[in-house]
């Protein structure tokens, strides 16, 4: 198969990868313009560009793929083109391109947690399983023919990053699949329940703030769900401190939320919850590195 490939974070490169191995000719990568890293010094290119120039896979990269991506899409005359994790929405016009159209995959068990951040929500939710659907692209966000599923339970202390690298391998073997399908005219396609749709929103930093009138398992889920970023954090005293680990312990529910309960080499870093509390594990000064409560303790004060 002649295949445009478009992708972006570390979740993309397993399906690039695994097209490459199934021996599909990759016409062309397609991501978003290289910007600036956080400290705004230094120009970082996305995990797929880079494994792409490092196959000699010629790179495209639009500002807007509706506008300036047609032209050279169309004349690279793909049977099909695959996402994972764009980061653009698609106009029909660059759907409708290729011979088999454009097709997706996309980490929830759709028609549950469309939208831009489907793994963060999960974890968030506390959701039990969560899983990769193959899916063909539509108009409507995540709303297309459903081609196949995985599933697959999450883990009880796993983050999204770590939740995200398993998904992005059960992704890659499921599109595969379905590629050689769609090749021999065998696939089949099945429509999403629309009324059971759910949808998730763009997360931004500030959601990571943690809020002590919730209960213990709910920010031990925050936790989980923003590491590796934008991470989870509390303001004390005007400062950030970024939270990359907790775990839910027991504690008096006559005591107010938000309470410090210990901060010592003893006992750790315990705050009252609404519900129970959490010992806070790993944690991040302004300016600092992450490191485990005895190491903060040693040198600071909480």
């Amino acid at each position: 198969m002649r295949i445009v490939f478009l992708g972006g974070g570390e979740i993309s490169v397993p399906s690039l990868k695994r097209l490459i191995d199934d021996g599909h000719e990759i016409l062309a990568v397609v991501c978003q313009p290289d910007k600036p890293n956080a400290r705004g010094n230094k120009i970082e290119m996305l995990p797929v560009k880079k494994f792409a120039i490092s196959k000699n896979i010629p790179v495209l990269q639009f500002t807007k793929i509706r506008e300036d991506g047609v032209l050279p899409l169309k004349e690279l005359n793909p049977d099909l083109m695959v996402v994972v994790a764009y980061g653009q929405i698609l106009s029909q016009e660059v759907i409708d391109l290729p011979k088999f159209g454009t097709i997706n995959v996309h980490a929830s068990l759709l028609p549950k947690y469309r939208g831009s951040s489907p793994i963060i929500s999960a974890v968030l939710n506390g959701e039990e399983t969560t899983g990769v659907t193959i899916m063909r692209i539509a108009k409507e966000v995540d709303s297309g023919n459903i081609f196949l599923k995985g599933e697959t339970k999450i883990l009880e202390n796993e983050t999204a990053g770590e939740l995200s690298e398993r998904l992005a391998e059960l992704g890659a073997n499921l599109l595969s699949k379905v590629v050689v399908e769609i090749e021999n005219g065998t696939a089949k396609e099945e429509q999403q329940n629309h009324s059971q749709a759910t949808f998730t929103k763009m997360i931004r930093k500030e959601d990571g703030l943690i809020d002590f009138l919730k209960t213990a398992k709910e920010i031990k889920n925050q936790v989980r769900a923003f590491n590796p970023a934008p991470v989870a954090y509390i303001e004390r005293n005007g400062e950030k401190i970024k939270v990359y680990e907790v775990e839910v312990v027991l504690a008096d529910e006559t005591i107010s939320s938000g309470e410090i309960i210990s901060s010592n080499n003893k006992e750790g870093i315990v705050v009252k919850c609404k519900k129970d509390a959490v010992k806070i594990l790993k944690l991040q000064a302004p300016g600092g590195k992450a490191m485990d409560w005895k190491s903060y303790l040693n040198g600071r004060k909480f």
